[in-house]
């Protein structure tokens, strides 16, 4: 009986077992049969694409960008045997024997996870790839037997040593370093054929955990894990004792040996990854190196200059209160106790330095002194002349002057401060109006500086690109070259007084009006644009006629499809909409004597070998362009205004500086003859510009709010764009001579009578210089008399 029963127990046990083996494999056969399809191919391993950064320099190689991550190639030969022995020796002992998955580790780690709850992953090297390369990093089942499945596929195709030298090139080190070599340059600045067991340790116990691991971010974490290589490699006799006893006393001796950005300029730098992207897709990411045509010196010069006029508009338009409140009093240590700095710290990190503009907490008041804790855990007094603010009600109102610190701030405020050069900090807020400035050659086109806003990485819309705005008086000079054209002259009088357009589709006259508000009579037209009159302007317009203009402005690089028909063409307003980039690229045809430049920012494109992708080759303001020895003759831009009408124009836009009534006359204080410009401000100041010229660098800046709202009263394009048009220029042509433009062909200059604009007697006391194309000069007075009065047309009175 026991016999019958040992019998039929083996044959259930025997019977189980199969159906469990069938279970088993037909449960693996419809994993494989389910996960097969979601995998990707092993192509992918085999023709990998290694990734490097893209970098963009100024034209004097000033590092700008960094765009990808850093890595730098190399052959497995290459590598040193005792960063391998360390990768292997704690990562994959077996890494030789297995065929991707390391069964032995596996039944372990099964085993630990029912006995401790410990999951360990049991993920050899082959895995590791695959999930570098075409998984995320989260531990998820379905995840773990895609890689699984995929590992054993990538080691049908590759070879083992294929399969390593693929991992140590693109595993993640910390600090944007992939792969080993480029992880040696970064924390110790030498390639890793020159590292030590030591340092060569480090590098293999950093792809544990590279962000928070690495010696930088986690030193006293790395310095345990290193040693813990150092030790698997002294148990699998990779090491001699005597060479672990010397490695596991070295101290740590990585830092951050990588190139840093020598001037960050996010804005210019992501407009030329866009160009390069649009022309080369992901070619750009192979170790392609851009030489922009930025100076660096002007770059920083306009980026300086943009930060200083913004937080001046700001402070003018008062406080506006703190960004958040920090409950002091949850961040104490002990009853009673002190502040937690640390804690402080880590409240601040989701309050982001901006331009400069440090988060700060507010943690005691006196009477007219606060202290701040900043981020890095230091109090810093802020002492009442970097405190007084008055509040902000709206953009054209402040409360009262503040008395007492507590009227301005609360303990537990979170505010900005700002060091300032005498090393006093200063309370100050995030600005909400944005700026934008560009500066290029007007010869070639290529741009010199190009600030988008006030905070690339809060806003990324780029003003001086995308900002299509009405350009105001600004668009005045176009205007009036086509008056130039059409038989208008400087000393043509026209009548500053009131004017009404009668329009049926309006419910009421049109009566425009000058900014002022006043009315001074007859002027010429020299002084009319200096003090940029809009009666005068409209009534030049409607002398020469809308469709005259239109025909004219074309040249300019302006699309004329949307431009109004009426009197707004005059005076820059209605339907018309530019870029600070429109305008200074329109202002150039003027400063180069006639010809339409193409803004242009990439210079020239290399690779990592030297090897050259692109070179610009930009039309330049010359006909014929002249042989150089640096290369081919480049092509010429087209002329579209005569050189005599570029030069009448330019001595009208110098006037708008040097008259004493000049909308730009505080940019005299540059004391250079050779600038000119104008101001534009729009219906309710809701933009403002200066736009203004070298004859080697016209730059545009503008200010505004991004949503279109009125900058304030007393904000005209005289005051905050022409501060920073001042300050950029300063320096930016710090080392430019003063240019003299010589009278070209085509261009006469007569005397006139500064009150009638006619041709004035040799002994005439009223009398001044004044230039005339030669196809138009001035009419002689009917009366012979410095008396005359100008004669003012029926036609100019309606």
């Amino acid at each position: 009986m026991l016999r019958n029963l040992a019998k039929y127990l083996v044959r259930d046990i025997v019977w189980l077992g199969t159906v469990g083996v069938c279970a088993i494999s037909l449960g693996l056969a419809s994993v494989f049969l389910y996960l097969n399809p979601q995998i990707p191919t092993t192509e992918t391993y085999r023709h990998y694409r290694f990734e490097t950064p893209l970098r963009i320099y100024t034209a004097d190689g000033a590092l700008l960008a960094e765009f990808g991550n850093r890595l730098i190639p190399i052959d497995l030969a290459d590598v040193p045997a005792n960063f391998l022995n360390a990768l292997l020796n704690t990562e994959d002992k077996r890494f030789y024997d297995h065929r991707g998955i390391d069964l032995i580790s596996l039944a372990n780690d099964v085993v630990d996870l029912f006995l401790s709850d410990v999951r360990t992953g049991a993920s050899t090297i082959t895995m590791q790839l695959a999930k570098t390369v075409s998984f995320g990093p989260e531990q998820v089942l379905i995840r773990k037997l895609k890689e699984m499945l995929l590992a054993l596929k990538i080691e049908r195709e590759l070879t083992k040593d294929e399969i390593l030298e693929l991992y140590v090139n693109i595993m993640a080190f910390g600090k944007s370093a992939y792969g080993v070599q480029a992880a040696a340059h970064t924390y110790y600045g030498r390639p890793v054929a020159e590292l030590n067991v030591a340092q060569l340790a480090m590098l293999a116990g950093i792809m544990k955990k590279p962000t928070a691991g690495n010696p930088i971010n986690g030193p006293e974490w790395a310095l345990d894990r290193r040693n813990l290589v150092l030790r698997r490699m002294r148990s699998q006799g990779s090491i001699t004792d005597a060479e672990y006893s010397e490695a596991v006393a070295a101290p740590i001796t990585a830092g951050v040996h990588r190139r840093g950005i020598d001037l960050p300029a996010p804005y210019p730098a992501e407009w030329v990854r866009q160009q390069l992207f649009e022309r080369y897709g992901n070619d750009i990411y192979t170790g392609f190196e851009v030489y922009s045509t930025l100076d660096s010196k002007r770059q920083a010069a306009a980026q300086r200059a943009i930060r200083h006029g913004v937080l001046d508009y700001d402070i003018r338009h008062g406080y506006r209160g703190p960004e958040g409140q920090l409950a002091l009093d949850t961040v104490t240590l002990g009853e009673g106790g002190a502040l937690d700095g640390d804690a402080v710290a880590e409240a601040l990190e989701s309050f982001r330095t901006s331009n400069g503009l440090e988060p700060a907490v507010v943690v005691a008041l006196q009477e007219r002194r606060i202290e701040v804790m900043r981020g890095n855990t230091e109090v810093v007094p802020i002492d009442w002349d970097g405190l007084r603010w008055a509040p902000y009600l709206n953009t054209d109102r402040r409360g009262p002057t503040p008395r007492t610190a507590a009227e301005i701030v609360s303990r537990g405020d979170v505010v900005r401060i700002l060091q300032d050069d005498e090393g006093a900090w200063r309370l100050r807020q995030l600005p909400d109006v944005q700026a934008a400035l560009v500066a290029l050659d007007p010869r070639t086109g290529a741009i010199q500086a190009l600030v988008g806003g006030w905070d690339f990485h809060a806003k990324q819309f780029n003003h001086a690109l995308q900002a299509a705005r009405q350009p105001g008086s600004g668009f005045k000079p176009f205007v009036y070259s086509a008056a130039l054209d059409n038989g208008v002259t400087p000393s043509s009088m026209f009548l500053n007084a009131p004017l009404v357009f009668e329009d049926d589709n309006l419910e009421m006259a049109y009566r425009p009006r000058n900014d002022s508000g006043e009315f001074s009579g007859p002027m010429r037209l020299r002084e009319a644009l200096a003090q940029s009159i809009n009666m005068v302007s409209m009534r030049v317009m409607t002398r020469i006629g809308a469709e005259s203009v239109l025909d004219h402005v074309g040249g300019f690089g302006f699309d004329t499809a949307t431009l109004p028909r009426d009197v707004q063409l005059s005076i820059g307003g209605g339907t018309m909409m530019f870029t600070p980039l429109d305008m200074a690229r329109a202002y150039a045809v003027i400063a180069n004597g006639g010809f339409l430049i193409e803004p242009n920012i990439v210079d020239r494109v290399e690779r990592l070998d030297g090897s050259l992708v692109f070179e610009g080759d930009y039309p330049r303001a010359c006909e014929p362009c002249p042989e150089s020895d640096e290369g081919p003759v480049p092509p010429s831009a087209n002329r579209v205004i005569d050189e005599a009408n570029a030069f009448v124009m330019d001595s009208l836009l110098r006037e708008v500086i040097a008259h004493p009534r000049g909308t730009g006359r505080r940019a005299r204080a540059l004391e250079r003859p050779d600038l000119a410009g104008k101001t534009g401000t729009t219906d309710q100041s809701t933009d403002t510009w200066f736009n203004g010229y070298h004859p080697n660098l016209a730059a545009t800046v503008w200010v505004g709010f991004s949503d279109h709202r009125p900058t304030g009263e007393g904000e005209y394009g005289s005051r905050t764009p022409l501060t920073i048009w001042m300050d950029f220029m300063r320096k930016a042509l710090a080392e430019e001579p003063v240019i003299e433009r010589p009278i070209p062909d085509g261009v006469v200059r007569v005397k006139v009578n500064r009150e009638t604009g006619r041709v004035a007697r040799p002994d005439d006391p009223n009398a001044l210089f004044e230039y005339f194309l030669a196809e138009n000069p001035p009419k002689r007075s009917e009366r012979d008399g410095s008396e005359d009065r100008a004669q003012v047309r029926p036609e100019d009175i309606f």
